[in-house]
């Protein structure tokens, strides 16, 4: 594959920085009281700064690669998100062929016909919501089988997610176990019998006797990794270093959000030496819930802390309205079924709010997720809804106006840069307030983006 018209196609080494120009933003390293530095940076841009962020974010390969609730290990999580980030085609003798040498989070452009890997498997396994399990199966095995050929980028990015860094103490005594413990296994495998597929159950790591720390995760074989990515406490970190107003909602379609509700409530009342606040966030571990009928119309459910009782909402301007108030960190479930009932239609998908016509908004909507993407309806994950006050209605916007909404209302989240830069979600968020802003300029624009999304079909 061509790589050298875009820079997000080849992979992030973790010493690589998110180049950007950042003229709005001061930037000073400061010291905690217990020794720890880190950067403070500081928004000098007075208008996006008055708006609210209502920042809501995928969990899996976004904010997490494991996942409890489906068993899901980091390892299997980093071989799911590499067959989706390379690229082929099936040939006219119905055969899988590889355009991609490296991870893109981009189509090939000289491939009209390339899917990603992901979506071929997707087509061939799925045919009904419980067939997924099958599909997390195979992708999680995706580097020792398929994709053996890509296993260069596969140890890059569980370097990246390893909690204890090479040259600390802790490290050289994890890998010398683990270099112990792998050799016994395979004389272990050499001197018993074979057992069918291969499926035989590993002994149990030394390892697991150690305590898991803070946002600790540790995986079968002993090694531990980041659980919840750092990059999102260091955001968080930001948005009260520069006094801004933010809401956080995780938007997962499944049901792995109370474990990252409550990790984070751990990490947030200071209890990890890498990150200290200095404000109190409140975590609601209650989530919520938003449900798509067939007739199109969406239903929040959803109860806030000052809420007596669960608030179920169906009037789209009011669920905006109630998402713009919130505070802190809460966890929305979105619809699966209506997006696979669709075929993942983006229409059905995770919704999202913005008019058009308001030029000077008190809010702003972001959404980071790694199945985002610009090139297919029937490939994406964020609905961006248009509201149109006159007719006390929103629409979804066309499709074919993604492209000049992306990296403004919708991002998709490059777990590359994620892991290699801790200023990521920073850098992006601060890109995606000057695209608005930007945006709120072009009058020709916004006028086609009402004209054109607000149309009622019979």
């Amino acid at each position: 594959m061509n790589d050298e018209k875009n820079d997000e196609s080849s992979p992030v080494s973790p010493s690589t920085k998110y180049q950007k120009n950042h003229n709005d933003l001061s930037i000073s390293k400061e010291t905690f009281s217990n020794g720890y530095e880190y950067t403070k940076i500081t928004n000098n841009n007075t208008l996006s700064k008055q708006r609210k962020l209502i920042l809501h974010f995928d969990n899996r390969n976004t904010l997490q690669v494991a996942n409890n609730v489906s068993s899901t290990t980091i390892e299997q999580g980093v071989n799911n998100f590499l067959t989706g980030v390379l690229w082929g085609y099936e040939n006219d003798k119905d055969e899988w062929e590889w355009i991609s040498t490296s991870p893109s989070l981009r189509k090939p452009d000289n491939c009209p016909k390339c899917i990603t890997y992901f979506k071929y498997l997707e087509n061939q396994i799925v045919r009904e919501a419980i067939d997924r399990k099958d599909l997390r199966a195979r992708t999680g095995n995706f580097i020792y089988n398929e994709g053996a050929c890509f296993r260069q980028f596969y140890d890059e990015l569980i370097e990246s997610l390893r909690y204890n860094k090479l040259g600390g103490l802790e490290r050289e005594r994890e890998d010398l176990i683990l270099t112990i413990e792998e050799v016994r296994e395979l004389k272990t495998n050499e001197l018993q019998p074979p057992v069918e597929n291969n499926q035989r159950k590993r002994r149990l790591s030394i390892l697991h006797s150690d305590p898991v720390p803070v946002n600790g995760f540790r995986s079968t074989n002993g090694t531990l990794y980041h659980y919840i990515l750092p990059s999102f406490f260091r955001l968080i970190q930001y948005l009260q270093d520069t006094n801004r107003d933010f809401v956080i909602y995780l938007r997962t379609m499944g049901d792995d959000s109370k474990n990252f509700l409550t990790n984070s409530k751990r990490i947030l009342s200071n209890e990890h030496p890498s990150f200290q606040f200095h404000q109190t966030l409140d975590v609601n571990l209650e989530p919520g819930r938003i449900e798509r009928k067939n007739d199109q119309s969406i239903c929040l459910q959803m109860k806030f802390q000052e809420d007596s009782e669960m608030q179920i909402i169906t009037d789209e301007f009011l669920i905006h309205e109630k998402l713009e108030s919130g505070h802190g960190i809460h966890a929305i479930k979105d619809d699966f079924n209506a997006w696979f009932g669709t075929n993942y239609h983006y229409s059905t998908s995770k919704p999202i709010w913005f008019d058009p016509d308001d030029r000077n908004p008190r809010s702003h909507h972001i959404l980071f997720d790694d199945n985002f993407r610009v090139i297919d309806p029937y490939d994406s994950i964020v609905d961006i809804r248009i509201m149109n006050r006159e007719k006390h209605k929103c629409y979804s916007c066309p499709f074919e106006l993604y492209p000049k909404l992306e990296n403004i209302f919708a991002v998709q989240a490059n777990l590359y840069l994620i892991l290699a830069d801790h200023e990521y979600y920073i850098k992006t968020v601060e890109e995606c307030e000057k695209n608005l802003d930007q945006l709120l300029q072009d009058a020709q624009t916004l006028k086609k983006i009402k004209e054109e999304s607000c149309i009622d079909h019979l």
